[in-house]
Formats: structure tokens, sequence, C-alpha cells
């Protein structure tokens, strides 16, 4: 195993998995037609790159600022997408024990 610091590509595949996490966890309490994957864990763009970045010596990549909250966004939306379709399956799951 080594320390080898993460490829930058490693770093907005985190990014858009950080995403999708949220999205799903929104799933619950977002309204249908909302998109709130700008928000990149309530940071700024460039405090999401930090956040990426770690402990790495030195300036995350100009680029990672750039491009993580778009990779965040598309996990986000895939995300909320995919939660949805959970949250109305649990529903339609709860509805026919109701009236079963």
């Amino acid at each position: 195993m080594t320390d080898a610091a993460p490829t930058y590509r490693q770093l907005l595949a985190e990014a858009q998995e950080l995403g999708r996490l949220d999205g799903r966890f929104a799933a619950a309490f977002e309204p249908a037609g909302s998109d709130t994957g700008d928000r990149c864990l309530g940071r700024s763009p460039a405090d999401f790159a930090r956040l990426l970045w770690g402990a790495q010596p030195g300036e995350p990549p100009t680029g990672l600022e750039l491009n993580a909250p778009l990779w965040y966004a598309g996990g986000f939306a895939e995300g909320l997408a995919a939660g949805r379709v959970e949250v109305g399956r649990i529903d339609r799951a709860r509805t026919r024990r109701v009236f079963s």
C-alpha cells in the first residue's frame, strides 16, 4: 500500500460520489422538481476543493475548484433520481400494507 496522493480524476470521482450520497439522502426531503446540487456540502467551490484536497501539501489544483462542483452536481442529480425511485418504492409498499 502506498501513500501516493490521489490523482485529479480520483478527486473528481470523490466529488461525484459525495454528490450521489447527498442526493440519495436528500430524496426524502427535497420536493419533486428541485435540484439543489450546487451547494457542494454547503461550501464554496474553493472550500470544497480544499476539502477534497485534504492534507496534501500545497494548494489544490485550480481545475479542482472549477470542476469538482460540476462533478458533485452530476452525482447529486444521479443520487436524487435514484433516491426518489427508492422513496417511491417504499411509499408504494407502505400503501399496500395499509390497504391490504
